[in-house]
């Protein structure tokens, strides 16, 4: 049987790792499409991924500062570009990191550097929001030089282009870059270059964006053709597989109409997985259901289904109260004040209007005029007007509320 060659550098556990992610990915797609592919394997299979990767890591590490760099050969031909990259905004006080900004919150960078062929030699995050230091971005070009990304090995590029954006960092890089053997040089990216980059980023970001959401919508009606065939576990793939291409979409700088319609159909999916785990069987899931309908009211507070769903995994949760909290926060709003599934449930979550005269006269005395009733739906027009036409049904027809 024969056996694949281990690339140098690169340990047989993540060799092997790699090659079952890899296994039945098809390609011709672009690094989206496979990183997609990647996150929908065994997370057994990934655990060993990344224990495989920092496993490599670990046995792979170099002292930068005592590394013999003038003792690397000069790959003839080769070209490696430095930049630093946008990566969304980060929260000081907790670390995490979001797409868009919020009050309080700085830019998150990272320092990338690749070849001619496009392969990254290294991709350093910075750890805390705000720009990189000069020593971060040496540090991260050293990396790249001694103790590349595997299956790469430590070498020189004949010619190194440094991004304008980091020309602040130059007293430091420079002492390093000079230090480099011969024919080895380097320079930073003319104005020109500069704008030539950001239009070739535009225009891929611009077709990101259409692709993203392109792919959204598809991946949606295909979890919607599974939620009308009661498939649980083929409508959350879907809806899922939406958002992330919706996730996509909006980290490639989406303009300000394209990312509000991003947001609203990312409320319709999180909305629609959220009836999904409400089906009723197994696998139903009223928590995983409350959770996607407040990140859908958090896309889109105007997207009425949403406080639907919410209100129903409350109620699965035995949390009524909290459910009519929802509700009427919703029904106070003007285009939803005649929502007809928004005041069904809303009548549901009270318990249903009652059948006999007393309860009933008791029920809207508590909800429409007692100062210390429950007046939480007291002005919810439409919720009103179905107690008093039960009102009228039960007790009489000369009978209302204001006459209670």
């Amino acid at each position: 049987m024969a056996h694949n060659r281990v690339p140098s550098g690169m340990t047989p556990e993540l060799f092997n790792s790699i090659q079952r992610i890899l296994q039945g990915y098809q390609g011709g797609g672009d690094m989206s499409d496979l990183m997609r592919h990647v996150s929908t394997q065994d997370p057994a299979m990934l655990d060993a991924l990344m224990n495989a990767v920092s496993q490599s890591n670990e046995q792979n590490q170099v002292d930068l500062t005592t590394f013999d760099y003038a003792s690397l050969r000069v790959k003839r031909g080769s070209f490696w570009v430095i930049q630093l990259t946008h990566m969304g905004f980060g929260d000081p006080r907790t670390g995490r990191v979001f797409d868009n900004q919020f009050s309080g919150s700085l830019p998150m960078f990272q320092i990338i550097v690749y070849d001619e062929r496009g392969s990254y030699r290294v991709a350093e995050g910075t750890e805390k929001p705000g720009l990189p230091s000069s020593d971060f971005v040496l540090k991260a070009m050293q990396k790249a030089v001694a103790n590349p990304i595997p299956p790469l090995r430590p070498e020189l590029p004949e010619f190194l282009l440094v991004a304008r954006k980091l020309g602040q960092h130059l007293p430091t890089l420079r002492p390093f870059l000079d230090s480099l053997p011969a024919p080895f040089t380097w320079r930073l990216e003319t104005p020109e270059e500069e704008e030539e980059v950001a239009n070739g980023v535009h225009a891929k970001n611009v077709a990101g964006v259409n692709k993203g959401i392109r792919e959204a919508e598809n991946e949606k009606e295909r979890g919607n053709r599974a939620f009308v065939s009661k498939d649980r576990t083929k409508a959350v793939e879907h809806y899922t597989k939406a958002i992330d291409w919706l996730h996509d979409a909006a980290a490639q700088k989406p303009t300000d109409v394209e990312l509000v319609k991003i947001k609203a159909v990312e409320a319709v999916c999180l909305s629609n997985r959220a009836a999904t785990w409400l089906l009723p069987g197994d696998g139903q899931d009223a928590q995983k259901a409350l959770e996607d309908a407040d990140m859908a009211i958090e896309e889109d507070c105007e997207y009425a289904k949403a406080y639907y769903r919410k209100a129903k995994a409350l109620m699965l949760l035995s949390r009524d109260s909290e459910a009519i909290d929802a509700l009427t926060s919703a029904l106070v709003k003007p285009n939803f004040a005649a929502e007809k599934g928004l005041n069904d449930v809303l009548v549901e979550a009270y318990g249903g209007f009652p059948d006999d005269a007393d309860g009933l006269r008791s029920f809207c005395l508590d909800k429409f005029k007692n100062e210390d009733g429950d007046t939480r739906a007291r002005h919810i027009v439409e919720f009103r007007r179905r107690a008093e036409e039960q009102l009228k049904k039960v007790v009489g027809p000369d009978a209302s509320i204001d006459s209670l």
